[in-house]
C-alpha cells in the first residue's frame, strides 16, 4: 500500500502563513491544497476529499471549531482527519475541546515542517487501515449473508415441498427421503457457521473454556480422517498415516483439537484434486516459545496435501479473520474465512504454536504443536 505524497489540505485566514508554508513543503512528499476560511475549507473538502486537514483555530467568522462540527457533520467529510492548529501549547482547553469535536491531532505554531509530515503521514496510514477494515467487514457481512441464506433456502423449499404432499396424503419415495437428507445436511451447514462465529467471539472474550485429559493423539486423527473418508474417497484422495512411534500422551481438550483436525484435513480436499494426496504426520518436537529460556518437548502434527498451493506473499494473511486467499478465490471455495483464525486460536490456547509452509502448484502443509502429559 502506498503511502507517499498524500493530500494535505490547510487551513489559515493569514495568506503570508499559507505562502510560507507552501514553500517549507515544497520538496517535501506531499501535496498541499490551500483554503483562508473556514467556509473556503468545507469546500474544498467537499470538492477535493484531501487526506489530511490542517485547520487553525483562531479565524474570523468561522473559527476552527465550527468548522470542524461542519466538516463531522458532513458524511463526505466526516472521516477525514483534521490536525487542529493553536497558537499556544498551554492552551489545554482549546486542544481539549477540539478532541472533543473529533479532531485526530493537534499542533503549535510556528509549525515543525517535519513533525507535520509525520503526523500527516500517520494518520494516513491509519485512515487507510480503517477503510481495509471496513472493506474486510462488509466482504464477509457479504459472505456470512451468502452463506447463511443458502442453506436456509434450501431447508425452506424441502419443508414446503413435504408440507405439500402431507397435505394431498401421499407416502413418501426414497427419493423425497433423499431431499430430507440434503435439508439435513444444509442445517448442519448452517450450524457450522453460527459455531464458527460463536466461538470466534468466546475466544476473543476470553471466554472459552478447555476440558484439558490425557489421550493418544492418533486417536483423535483416526476419529476425524473416518468421519471424512467416504469424501476423501470420493474424491479419490489418498489419505496417507506417518505417526511417529512411541510419542507421549498429550494433554487436550479432544474435541477441540478435534475441531481443529477437521477444519485442516478438509481444507486439505478442498484444494486437492483427483488422483492427489494428503499426508498426516506426528513427531515429538523441541519448542522454545517467544521470550522464554526454558525449551519442552511437544507432539507436532502436520497436514501435507498435493494441492493448488499458496502464494508466498498471502501465508500471512491466512490465519487473518474474514480473509481469503487467491487459492480459495481461483477454486471457488466459499467460506468466511473464521475457520483458520479459530484452529490457531485453540492452539494457542493449549500453548501451542501453528504454521503453514507452501509451495504454488506443489503442496501446502499445516503444522500445530500441542503440549506432551
Amino acid at each position: 500500500m502506498d503511502y507517499t505524497d498524500p493530500t494535505l489540505l490547510v487551513v489559515d485566514d493569514t495568506e503570508d502563513n499559507l505562502d510560507l508554508l507552501e514553500f517549507a513543503m515544497k520538496r517535501k512528499p506531499i501535496k498541499m491544497l490551500r483554503a483562508n476560511s473556514g467556509r473556503q475549507c468545507l469546500e474544498i473538502a467537499q470538492e477535493k476529499n484531501p487526506d489530511v486537514i490542517l485547520l487553525d483555530i483562531q479565524m474570523p467568522e468561522m473559527d476552527g471549531f465550527e468548522t470542524l462540527m461542519h466538516l463531522r457533520a458532513n458524511p463526505v467529510t466526516a472521516k477525514i482527519p483534521v490536525i487542529f492548529l493553536t497558537a499556544q501549547r498551554k492552551d489545554a482547553s482549546s486542544i481539549e475541546q477540539g478532541l472533543e469535536l473529533g479532531a485526530d491531532e493537534y499542533l503549535t505554531k510556528p509549525i515543525d515542517t517535519e513533525e507535520l509530515l509525520v503526523r500527516t503521514r500517520m494518520l494516513v496510514r491509519v485512515k487507510r487501515a480503517e477503510s481495509e477494515l471496513e472493506r474486510t467487514k462488509a466482504d464477509f457481512m457479504a459472505m456470512l449473508v451468502h452463506d447463511l441464506r443458502s442453506p436456509l433456502n434450501g431447508i425452506k423449499s424441502v419443508i414446503d415441498f413435504f408440507k405439500e404432499l402431507r397435505d394431498q396424503g401421499k407416502p413418501f419415495s426414497a427419493e423425497q427421503l433423499g431431499l430430507l437428507d440434503t435439508a439435513g445436511e444444509s442445517a448442519k451447514r448452517m450450524l457450522e457457521l453460527i459455531n464458527d462465529i460463536l466461538d470466534l467471539s468466546k475466544f476473543e472474550a476470553g471466554n472459552m473454556s478447555l476440558d484439558k485429559q490425557k489421550i493418544a493423539l492418533p486417536i483423535i486423527i483416526d476419529t476425524v480422517v473416518r468421519e471424512l473418508s467416504l469424501q476423501f474417497k470420493q474424491k479419490n484422495i489418498e489419505v496417507v498415516k506417518k505417526y511417529g512411534a512411541n510419542l507421549p500422551e498429550v494433554v487436550v481438550d479432544a474435541e477441540k483439537v478435534g475441531q481443529v483436525t477437521m477444519n485442516i484435513l478438509s481444507n486439505a480436499m478442498k484444494f486437492t484434486k483427483s488422483g492427489g494426496s494428503v499426508t498426516i504426520a506426528t513427531s515429538l518436537q523441541v519448542d522454545q516459545p517467544d521470550g522464554v529460556d526454558e525449551k519442552k518437548d511437544v507432539v507436532q502434527v502436520s497436514v501435507t496435501d498435493t494441492g493448488v498451493g499458496i502464494a508466498q506473499e498471502e501465508i500471512s494473511q491466512l490465519f487473518e479473520r474474514y480473509k481469503q486467499v487467491s487459492s480459495a478465490k481461483r477454486t471457488k471455495q466459499k467460506g468466511t474465512g473464521l475457520g483458520l483464525s479459530i484452529c490457531k486460536l485453540i492452539v494457542q490456547a493449549h500453548g501451542g504454536r501453528m504454521s503453514v509452509e507452501s509451495e504454488v502448484g506443489k503442496y501446502t502443509t499445516f503444522h500445530f504443536t500441542l503440549p506432551i502429559a
